[in-house]
């Protein structure tokens, strides 16, 4: 027992606290956070002042860079916000960990697959936009603004999905092989 607790100290000394760990979870939310409001800024004011000066299909291109990053700017706000609230009702034992993990891991894995939906109807109405008549540059303009945009959230929600991955399985390996059953510690380790 006494050599079990002395090779899984430096184990422990990752993360002991099951607080911490949500802490740091809530902070690779936030660093997120700020690279697609960083994202959102750049094409808010990019294309707000490209839409004054352009016209046809680029007019619509910018335009629709400005409502898709109004969007991404409100996400940014409504997940800070969140973060605040998390921060004062941090779970005190690793099961609440490991579901808040799970769930996190699992948006952005879905919204990833999003993604593809956003730059797939992005190439639709790109293709579209060469049979229609009447709107054919707004399509155009359209369509190439939704395979950017989502092209970037493709990225940005893939390497979140992975930045949080990666976290989950620093603390998983620890966790399975300690169980607590509210009397007695087990450890097990694997030959």
């Amino acid at each position: 027992i006494l050599v079990g607790i002395l090779l899984g100290s430096g184990c422990f000394a990752q993360t002991t606290d099951p607080s911490l760990f949500y802490k740091e979870q809530i902070q690779i939310n936030q660093d997120g956070m700020k690279v697609l409001g960083g994202w959102a800024a750049a094409n808010f004011i990019g294309s707000g002042i490209a839409t004054g000066q352009t016209q046809g299909s680029t007019k619509h291109f910018h335009q629709m860079n400005i409502y898709w990053n109004i969007v991404n700017g409100g996400l940014v706000a409504f997940s800070t916000l969140q973060a605040n609230k998390q921060r004062q009702h941090l779970p005190d034992n690793w099961e609440a960990n490991r579901i808040s993990q799970k769930k996190i891991e699992k948006l952005f894995l879905i919204n990833t697959g999003l993604d593809l939906v956003y730059m797939g109807t992005g190439a639709y109405l790109l293709n579209k936009s060469s049979t229609s008549s009447s709107s054919s540059e707004m399509l155009r303009g359209y369509g190439q603004s939704l395979i950017l945009q989502g092209g970037f959230l493709f990225l940005f929600d893939g390497m979140m999905y992975l930045v949080h991955h990666k976290h989950g399985l620093k603390h998983n390996k620890l966790l399975n092989q300690i169980a607590f059953d509210g009397q007695r510690i087990s450890v097990r380790w694997v030959f």
